[in-house]
């Protein structure tokens, strides 16, 4: 699959070559979710974890820096649709949820970026229990609300980013998980705000 993808993006980008369109063009690469393939014994995309949560976004501006550069600001999927009205130089409708990601494509830090956000998974399935969570720069914090008692995780992706370690039951954390809970609850009613 990721050489298939590759092989059409490499095929576009020779055909904005051809038609002399590729200097006047913006190419954003990204993807709907993650997936796992293997990890936690699981494939697919259904949890909250890193492997399905985090996305491919690679974005080829031709008027910048051709050598690049990654940056490590949460960009979330509801950031390209402004990012491409932007780039577009019309304007963002107030009520569009996420932020244009063109003041990254500098080099300077973006004032003000977004340093948390939210997450759910509420489909509805036997097999896959509905949660949500809230993720930091370096903190991770999920539940899943159906549960009785409700089951929590606690995770530092500093030293453990392959969330391997659940800190939501160790009293030495206990500060911190009450932390990511008060984030959550804002959070979730944030969304639950949003039009």
């Amino acid at each position: 699959m990721i050489s298939g993808v590759d092989r059409n993006v490499g095929r576009i980008a020779a055909a904005l070559q051809r038609h002399e369109l590729a200097r006047d063009t913006v190419i954003i690469f990204a993807s709907d979710h993650g997936m796992y393939y293997g990890e936690r014994d699981l494939s697919d995309c259904w949890q909250l974890n890193e492997q399905p949560l985090r996305v491919p976004l690679i974005v080829c501006d031709p008027r910048r820096d051709p050598g690049g550069w990654r940056r490590t600001e949460l960009a979330l999927n509801i950031d390209v649709a402004p990012t491409i009205l932007e780039l577009a130089g019309v304007p963002v409708p107030g009520l569009m949820q996420g932020r244009s990601l063109v003041p990254l494509f500098e080099d300077d830090p973006a004032p003000g970026w977004r340093t948390e956000f939210f997450c759910e998974h509420l489909f509805e399935r036997s097999d896959i229990p509905r949660g949500e969570g809230c993720r930091t720069e370096h903190t991770k914090y999920l539940r899943y609300f159906e549960q009785d008692p409700v089951y929590e995780e606690l995770y530092d992706l500093r030293t453990d980013p392959d969330e391997s370690v659940n800190l939501a039951t160790d009293p030495r954390h206990a500060q911190l998980l009450a932390e990511m809970r008060r984030r959550c609850d804002r959070l979730c009613a944030a969304a639950k705000r949003s039009p």
